[in-house]
């Protein structure tokens, strides 16, 4: 794949109908203090993740023959077992992102369209599903650069009309500045978080909003360094030149994205005000209700497409990397080691329509609102992955032991921490969380989890050395960096 196709395939798989609509959303709450998202999105996201993983990853992985994570962890390792564990774990887990896809896309065409949430959600289950089986990963990268061009159009005329709407950038921003507590309380919000100052200025340091803007921040803004799906994008690139090349287009593509979807989302307080329109009750619906309400026609059908375009582009590469977790990674290299091509295949496609069934159940009664069921998605990809991943792209010493307790030891203490100690669903699970003190019941498990993560893949790989044949793979997958 070309630079162009990349980044742009690798931007509309990253910035979603999540970030549209999921964080926008999430933004007329917090402020315009998610912008440190976006500069985290460009810094870490393209610029660390292409520098400093992309090329390594891509070498690394025509060294090993590997195609997606789980199979260079594995191959790296000298593995099998590794590999069919971290395709279990993307493989289950990717639904929870997955249905926050789902989520944002149904929250528009239900406000759009008046039609039922749960309609809308099988209408998209059925399309996307049909979409992702018809086609491979190359043609899904095509189809993405395409879709992101839609989505950068959309939003672009989104942002401009709503600037313009409010007189300006300065108005706007002023107009927002000067709302009150009262008048965000009259206009329909059921509360105002603790700590939360004004929608441009951020949270009283260690307040509850505060906790709550580092774990959108920091989960989502670190954790797309071990993300599956984007991590397939280097491993697919024709050549180290076209990688390189994809930085600039990637990097605009994510600054304007993100920024915009960003900056409209308190504004779209001052814009419900000014209207007489009330606060749609969840933040998912809050762009879909500026749009449909506050704008023509013919440009609501277009954010639509756009938007839909955006869900596609990502709901299909979540699904294909899940799907091909489990028929690649579980059974072709796992379970049934051996196995043609052709029935790995067919096993992939299997897999592929039991998760989009998982999906469309969970998304029928979705646990939390899109940006917490992304950043709960990105942490835990994180926490898991980035250790084992990260150290063996840099230090030849790592060894299989050193990866299991890196992997193992994040994503036990990750999911141990949203059982017990979170606040958003430890009282859910067990009733109550065992720590009250809000600052650490609102601590993402990423801050603890990752530094954890790297520590026992370190220890882990100076006590337990690698074998011989270890040491022979470390040196065919240097060869080429």
């Amino acid at each position: 794949m070309g630079p162009i196709v990349i980044a742009f395939s690798y931007g509309a798989t990253f910035i979603s109908a999540v970030a549209l609509i999921g964080f926008s959303g999430i933004a007329s709450i917090f402020g315009l203090s998610i912008l440190w998202l976006a500069f985290l999105n460009i810094f870490v996201g393209i610029l660390i993740a292409f520098i400093f993983y992309g090329f390594r990853t891509r070498k690394m992985g025509l060294s090993l023959k590997a195609v997606t994570l789980p199979e260079i962890l594995g191959n790296r390792f000298n593995s099998t077992r590794l590999q069919s564990v971290s395709g279990l774990i993307i493989a289950i887990f990717m639904i929870a992102y997955a249905s926050a896809v789902f989520l944002a896309i149904a929250s528009l065409f239900q406000v759009t369209f008046g039609i039922s949430y749960e309609l809308c959600v099988i209408i998209f289950t059925v399309v996307v599903g049909l979409y992702l089986v018809v086609g491979g990963l190359y043609a899904v990268m095509w189809t993405h650069a395409i879709q992101g061009i839609l989505m950068l159009t959309g939003m672009l005329i989104l942002t401009i009309g709503i600037y313009a709407m409010l007189g300006g950038v300065g108005p706007a921003h002023e107009a927002a500045a000067a709302l009150s507590h009262d008048q965000l309380l009259d206009m329909g919000w059921e509360n105002v978080p603790s700590g939360f100052t004004t929608l441009t200025s951020f949270p009283e340091t260690f307040s509850p909003a505060f906790m709550m803007i580092l774990t959108l921040i920091f989960g989502v803004g670190i954790g797309v360094l071990a993300q599956p799906q984007l991590i397939v994008r280097y491993l697919s690139a024709k050549s180290e030149k076209a990688l390189r090349r994809a930085i600039p287009y990637g990097g605009i593509f994510i600054l304007l994205m993100t920024f915009t979807a960003f900056s409209i989302g308190p504004l779209c307080n001052v814009l419900m005000i000014n209207n007489g329109l009330s606060y749609p009750g969840t933040p998912d619906k809050v762009i879909p209700l500026i749009v449909s309400e506050l704008f023509p026609e013919w440009f609501v059908f277009l954010f639509l497409f756009a938007v839909l375009s955006a869900a596609m582009s990502t709901a299909s590469a979540l699904f294909h990397t899940a799907g091909a977790s489990i028929g690649r990674d579980v059974c072709e290299k796992g379970l049934m080691k051996g196995c043609s091509e052709k029935k790995s295949l067919k096993i992939t496609r299997i897999a592929t329509l039991v998760i989009v069934f998982a999906t469309l159940i969970i998304a029928l009664n979705p646990p939390a609102v899109v940006a917490i069921l992304t950043s709960f998605f990105f942490g835990l990809m994180a926490c898991t992955f980035l250790a084992p991943y990260t150290l063996m792209l840099y230090w030849k010493k790592t060894s299989r032991m050193g990866a299991w307790a890196g992997m193992l030891g994040g994503f036990l203490f990750t999911m141990s921490w949203y059982v017990l100690v979170y606040f958003k669903t430890a009282p859910q699970i067990i009733g109550s969380s065992l720590i009250n003190e809000y600052v650490w019941n609102m601590l993402d498990p990423i801050f603890i989890g990752i530094p954890l993560s790297f520590l026992l893949t370190y220890i882990f790989s100076k006590l337990v050395l690698q074998d011989k044949e270890e040491k022979k793979i470390v040196i065919k997958a240097f060869e080429n960096i």
